[in-house]
């Protein structure tokens, strides 16, 4: 959970940080206040639904390696 307003801020420009692929990724399965189904995002997203997990674990560690670079640590 984030703790501070300064996480959020972070949180967003490392998402920003992120190549495209990653960003629509992690915003679908995490943001998405609809809460897409794997089918609905690999239909949206245009990837084997196999290949979504995988994917958002590797999208996870580029999004925290860009976090410890801004000096934010403690997201959870």
């Amino acid at each position: 959970m984030l703790r501070t307003w300064d996480q959020q801020e972070a949180l967003h420009g490392a998402l920003t940080r992120l190549g495209d692929r990653c960003r629509d990724l992690l915003t679908m399965v995490f943001l998405d206040l609809e809460e897409p189904s794997y089918d609905d995002i690999s239909i949206q997203l245009g990837m084997p639904k196999g290949s979504i997990g995988p994917t958002r674990n590797r999208c996870l560690q580029q999004l925290r390696s860009i976090l410890e670079g801004l000096g934010v640590h403690g997201i959870d």
